[in-house]
């Protein structure tokens, strides 16, 4: 028994240091950064000190933060159920496709995902600028007023679009996968008892696809507290706040302001409420 001991850890090494170099030590390091404040003692420059939990009762207060926080719940709920409404869509009829075609399209259909984030939000951001934006050229050409999509009341919306755009594939063809995976006596024997096929959708294959549905509805929701690439990419071409998602302003706080531990807080708060609203979801699904 020792020896197996022995060969399975030997094979799990290399992978736990990884995980523990690369991932639990930087979270660990994030805790400990997160106790200290920067503070002016006398006439010198700011020193960290030992704060305990003054970074987090400063987090909870600080309206950029909650601003984000805020933009991040109102994003996730009109964007993901688009996103996974076209996915379904999409799977469900290349699903009842056949010949080449259904090949072609989820080939065109994935492609978006293939592309880099911030080389996708680039030609997105070109889409989107008030001068060069085909879009608008159309409209002025129409003698209409351009549409400043990187303004404030839109910009949720433009960055919404390059998500969906970028990751409808992606969840297409995981939607796609599981349907291949229904047995197809579940098809015959409701032919045999006349169910039409919109019947069939409704009660066999939405059904047997909730389970999928729900992991990347969990994906979905991490994904959307990790925004940052789009935002990122796209605030040298418009007006973007600094606080539009909670980790752009996690990163200004910490690249620009050199506040290494406010941002620690503001990480492991972040990554703490994320755990609560995922985690309910994981155990359903871990029950079942």
């Amino acid at each position: 028994m020792r020896h197996y001991r022995k060969t399975a850890f030997l094979f799990l090494a290399p992978f736990l240091t990884v995980f523990v170099a690369f991932y639990l030590a930087p979270v660990l390091y994030a805790v400990y950064l997160s106790l200290f404040v920067r503070k002016r003692i006398g006439l010198g420059p700011p020193k960290e000190v030992f704060g305990g939990l003054e970074n987090y009762l400063r987090a909870v207060q600080d309206t950029d933060f909650l601003n984000g926080l805020k933009n991040m719940l109102v994003f996730g709920i009109f964007q993901i159920p688009i996103m996974l409404g076209f996915a379904v869509l999409l799977a469900l009829l290349l699903d009842r496709s056949r010949g080449m075609f259904p090949k072609i399209c989820r080939t065109v259909y994935f492609m978006p995902y293939g592309i880099p984030i911030a080389i996708g939000a680039l030609v997105w951001g070109y889409l989107y600028s008030a001068n060069l934006s085909p879009f608008n050229q159309i409209l002025a050409a129409l003698h209409q007023a351009p549409i400043q999509f990187l303004s404030p009341a839109l910009v949720l919306f433009s960055i919404g679009n390059i998500v969906t755009w970028t990751w409808t594939g992606y969840n297409m063809i995981t939607l796609f996968a599981a349907l291949q995976n229904i047995p197809s006596d579940l098809y015959e024997a409701a032919r045999v008892d006349g169910a039409t096929p919109w019947s069939i959708v409704r009660w066999i294959k939405l059904p047997l696809l909730i389970p999928t549905l729900t992991l990347l509805f969990i994906f979905s929701v991490i994904g959307t507290s990790q925004l940052f690439t789009e935002a990122f990419v796209l605030r040298p071409l418009g007006y973007l706040a600094d606080n539009i998602t909670p980790n752009l302003y996690l990163y200004l706080t910490a690249a620009r302001d050199a506040n290494y531990s406010y941002a620690g807080a503001l990480a492991v708060l972040l990554a703490v409420l994320i755990f609560i609203i995922s985690g309910p979801f994981l155990r359903g699904i871990g029950s079942r």
